[in-house]
């Protein structure tokens, strides 16, 4: 019953749904009118660029093999829109949905009414998932910001942990232009005396961090300062390294998330848990925080399928997520010609994109999409100054046309956008 926005939309009756809304005060109205469900969860908040969601990933798999109940509130979905909100591992049920959405429904009207008008898509499903988790029980609910921080819909819980995962350019028209402009956004998540970890590198967007944390009373702890983590080796889709904190020495550790970047994640969750661990007295034992890294997966994100030749999907979306994509196929795929299929929203940098994808492809396909925002194929054809270049509007005969032609021993990559990767795995039918 509930697949897509759609179906939320209509169910609720919202009006201008797909708008882009910021701020909060329609979220606490909604809330309060609902008994402020938010406040009694117990939450981690997780806000940044890149990395928010396969950090969750690690924190939740870790602390479900101790067998701690964790929900989990992520966006984009993939394929089904009760991907959002989890509980581990396993999405809300339809029945469940329409339960709580039923509960939500003459609230909205309230607001209406009221003339705070109506909830966007992304505040009706954040409120909806605090309903959920507060109902469930949950132990503890990672959440991730869905755009910036300090006005995001998510923005209104009080956590015992704040997380920014990476700072880069994107969504520049609303979080600005400048690293130090989007780094003021993420580092709204930080509240009073609630302990901040972050991956940032960038010195102008740390240090606003840093302020941020400052102003706040908040200990601020960060990669390379605090904690800090050595790549060991990597292989067969998995990364081994070593990670040491105040707390902790740990050799050996290993995912099953290609990429450096997502051993960059990793150290967070393991300082996340470290906290949770020594500070907050989080029963987390080595071998859940051994076992629950190998075990933690994350759908989309250099996501390799089986079979022959190799496909990989990867919802790379943005500047860096590409060229931390492109190193790694340097690091697991190298020496075998690349061949690409990709397709992205038009209100992304793809100039940018495309530069450090045209270093590593054979050759990219273009392609369009069904999503109000999607980009065509021709336009992002045009930008592109590789030779070996092609263009189908028409994305699923793109794919059956470069998985015929393309040989056995050569990668099939498809990437550009989450949105796309999603659709491309319900044509596949990968779970």
């Amino acid at each position: 019953m509930f697949a897509s926005y759609q179906d939320i939309n209509e169910y609720l009756r919202l009006k201008n749904a797909g708008e882009m809304k910021m701020g909060l005060e329609r979220m606490m109205a909604v809330l309060k009118k609902s008994g402020h469900p938010e406040r009694e969860l117990t939450c981690i908040h997780v806000a940044g660029t890149n990395g928010k969601g396969s950090t969750i990933q690690m924190i939740a798999s870790i602390l479900k093999e101790q067998g701690y109940k964790v929900g989990t509130f992520t966006s984009p979905f993939l394929v089904n829109v009760r991907e959002h909100m989890q509980i581990n591992g396993t999405m809300i049920s339809d029945r469940e949905m329409e339960e709580i959405l039923a509960r939500m429904k003459p609230l909205i009207s309230e607001l209406e009414e009221e003339g705070l008008g109506s909830l966007s898509e992304f505040e009706a499903v954040t409120a909806a998932a605090f309903l959920y988790f507060h109902q469930s029980s949950t132990d503890l609910c990672l959440i991730e910001t869905g755009l910036g921080g300090t006005t995001d819909a998510t923005n209104v819980i009080m956590p015992i942990l704040s997380v920014i995962t990476s700072i880069g350019y994107d969504h520049m028209s609303l979080l600005g232009s400048t690293l130090s402009e989007i780094a003021s956004h993420k580092a709204g998540i930080i509240k009073s005396r609630v302990p901040v970890i972050t991956a940032v590198e960038q010195a102008e967007a740390l240090a606003v961090i840093e302020q941020r944390a400052m102003d706040c009373s908040s200990p601020c702890f960060r990669l390379s300062h605090e904690f800090n983590v050595q790549p060991e080796g990597c292989g067969e889709g998995k990364e081994t390294f070593l990670f040491t904190s105040f707390y902790s020495q740990r050799k050996q550790l290993e995912i099953r998330m290609a990429g450096e970047h997502q051993v960059r994640n990793a150290s967070l969750a393991l300082m996340a848990v470290d906290l949770l661990r020594h500070e907050m007295n989080w029963v987390i034992d080595e071998s859940s925080v051994r076992s629950g890294m190998k075990k933690a997966r994350w759908p989309g994100r250099f996501e390799v399928l089986g079979g022959v030749p190799s496909i990989i999907l990867d919802g790379a979306h943005n500047p860096e997520g590409i060229r931390a994509l492109g190193d790694t196929l340097e690091r697991h795929f190298a020496g075998r010609d690349i061949h690409v299929l990709f397709a992205a929203l038009r209100d992304k940098d793809t100039k940018e994109m495309l530069k450090p994808l045209e270093k590593i492809s054979s050759s990219i396909t273009f392609t369009g999409f069904d999503h109000p925002r999607a980009d065509c194929g021709k336009a992002l054809f045009e930008k592109s100054t590789m030779d070996e270049k092609f263009c189908n509007e028409n994305w699923q005969e793109a794919l059956n046309h470069l998985l015929q032609s393309i040989k056995q021993d050569e990668v099939l990559l498809i990437t550009g956008s989450l949105y796309f990767i999603g659709k491309v795995k319900a044509f596949l039918n990968t779970p």
